[in-house]
């Protein structure tokens, strides 16, 4: 049964061929009886066959043998250097094959190196809620006028993990909860910095907003997650008394705008600069930081991607970190370099 399938699926691929050489073979009768005086089908028609027979013999074969090699390419098995392909076209078949298997190896190898990371930042932050909880229950336990105070700090400690966290996911169907318009940006970043007032006074940083007032098309939530992450990490590798200095500006042709946020803080060095973008990347700077994630900044650079907007980032080691993120200020511009719109 295998060889009459084998058969009929070579017949099937090579029926143009049959055709021409059928046409071929009543051509060769013809021209053959037209030159002896005897008419004689017997002796062509059999030495036609017989071709007709080697030649489908040899593209079974040829069939079967491509065939085994598309089993094996199903298996991931490389296939394009040990075939015995018989035409450029079969070849050309394989090597596109092994290309999407080198693709796909590549993707499935991003998205588990993906999956580790997020698996190891839920487990920090389920180490780092535990341990506000353990904190919160011995605050709990002593008689102390700082219990209060404590239990309140190591509350924003839970509220900050668990919100990282569920924004981590959100970000998979990100256009699920997303609603774009036109808003004050100064009126936002100074409502960001008001939020963020306890941790600037903890750790004695000053906020500097300059600027006047620009509305820009953007969503409020996401931009101020963003705008928190990055003011976090501001805060974070600054020294006491430092400065963190807030520009908007407004573009010149009125289509566009861009915020600066710039610390003077430790800075990143030059070789880690083009990484930190790049998901659960800490750089030399977070390695010294046992609360360093690796996800902040990942997920502003997102987050702007898919809002429209284009974040940069640059700076100097002992000088401090500029982050811009650029805006458009017209509903036309913003349509044509936003996907969710």
């Amino acid at each position: 049964m295998f060889w009459i399938r084998l058969l009929g699926r070579t017949l099937n691929s090579e029926r143009k061929s049959l055709t021409f050489y059928l046409i071929n073979t009543i051509a060769l009768i013809f021209i053959y009886n037209l030159l002896l005086p005897s008419v004689s089908i017997g002796y062509p028609l059999c030495i036609s066959m017989t071709i007709l027979l080697v030649f489908f013999a040899q593209r079974a074969f040829a069939l079967y043998r491509f065939e085994e090699t598309l089993h094996d390419a199903k298996f991931g098995i490389e296939v394009s250097g040990e075939s015995d392909a018989d035409s450029k076209k079969e070849q050309r078949v394989l090597d596109t094959i092994d290309e999407i298997h080198a693709a796909y190896r590549d993707k499935l190898t991003e998205m588990n190196d993906k999956l580790d990371g997020r698996n190891a930042l839920f487990s920090r932050f389920i180490h780092n809620m535990k341990t506000s909880v353990a904190v919160i229950e011995l605050a709990a336990v002593k008689q102390s006028a700082d219990v209060l105070t404590d239990i309140a700090a190591e509350n924003e400690k839970l509220k900050a993990s668990l919100e990282q966290s569920l924004n981590l996911l959100r970000l998979d169907e990100f256009s699920n909860d997303y609603v774009p318009e036109s808003l004050d940006l100064y009126a936002l970043v100074n409502a960001v910095i008001n939020e963020k007032r306890r941790e600037f006074i903890y750790a004695g940083i000053y906020p500097k907003l300059s600027g006047g007032t620009v509305y820009v098309y953007t969503d409020r939530k996401w931009c101020a997650y963003m705008l928190d992450q990055i003011i976090t990490n501001a805060i974070k590798y600054s020294e006491r008394g430092k400065n963190v200095y807030f520009e908007i500006t407004e573009g010149m042709e009125g289509i566009d705008a861009s915020l600066s946020i710039r610390d003077e803080g430790e800075g990143i060095a030059q070789e880690d600069v083009p990484r930190v973008f790049e998901l659960f990347f800490t750089g030399r700077n977070g390695r010294a930081n046992p609360n360093a994630t690796g996800i902040g900044l990942a997920m502003v650079k997102h987050i702007a991607k898919r809002l429209g907007h284009e974040v940069s980032l640059t700076s100097t080691v002992g000088e401090g970190t500029r982050v811009t993120i650029s805006f458009l200020t017209k509903m036309q511009a913003y349509r044509k370099s936003n996907p969710f719109l």
